[in-house]
């Protein structure tokens, strides 16, 4: 996938990394140039500066064969605004962080932004997740309440005791977004196994979460 992040921060640099590990195309675009070299240089990712709201900054980056645009500056108003140019210039899915938790839902869809990300739910596995992963990409969780993080236990007759993540067969609707590692919550590469007691956050829609946890204990 093609995906466009919009915003160099800390939320930013940590995405692209994912999105870079997992072998998406991705480019950042920020106003300030200190941060698109410091992320150009440790990610060896194309940084551009430029205003996300502008249409000339968009286009350059090739908002219209993007998969998907992720705005995540420190603003409502701004992402907003990149929202509504990105979804009229052609981008396939729009997500952009919101911090009021007001807005209505059928403005939010008017202003193009289809995936609403508000900052207590802001980590970056979880958006990677939701923009890369047509099976969990309707669902919307955070602005509609219709899935959940499961934090659970693998028990030792657990199903996915053992393998690695790229050769479980997940629940459709759920997908496996972050692991502990003692008192460490890490992002898992594909190729990491679940052990027995280890302890995971599943990202699950509400109808499959019961499927899910008799699939993890």
């Amino acid at each position: 996938m093609y995906i466009i992040i919009i915003g160099a921060g800390g939320l930013g640099f940590y995405l692209a990394q994912l999105l870079l590990e997992e072998e998406h195309d991705a480019v950042v675009v920020d106003k300030d140039a200190a941060r698109c070299e410091k992320i150009s240089q440790k990610l060896d990712i194309v940084a551009t500066q430029g205003d996300g709201t502008e249409t000339s900054v968009l286009e350059k980056v090739g908002v219209k064969e993007a998969d998907a645009v992720v705005a995540l500056t420190g603003q409502d108003e701004t992402n907003m605004v990149i929202s509504l140019l990105a979804k009229e210039l052609g981008a396939k899915t729009v997500a952009a962080r919101i911090s009021r938790v007001e807005y209505d839902e059928t403005v939010l869809k008017k202003l193009g932004i289809d995936i609403v990300i508000h900052p207590e739910a802001a980590a970056a596995g979880y958006i990677e997740e939701l923009i890369t992963k047509p099976e969990v990409l309707d669902l919307a969780f955070i602005s509609r309440g219709q899935a959940e993080i499961m934090e659970m236990q693998v028990k030792k007759n657990s199903k996915i005791a053992g393998k690695r993540i790229k050769d479980i067969e997940q629940v459709p609707g759920s997908s496996i977004v972050a692991l502990y590692e003692g008192k460490n919550l890490i992002i898992p590469k594909q190729t990491d196994s679940i052990k027995v007691g280890q302890k995971i956050l599943i990202l699950a829609k509400r109808d499959v979460a019961d499927k899910v946890r008799k699939t993890v204990q």
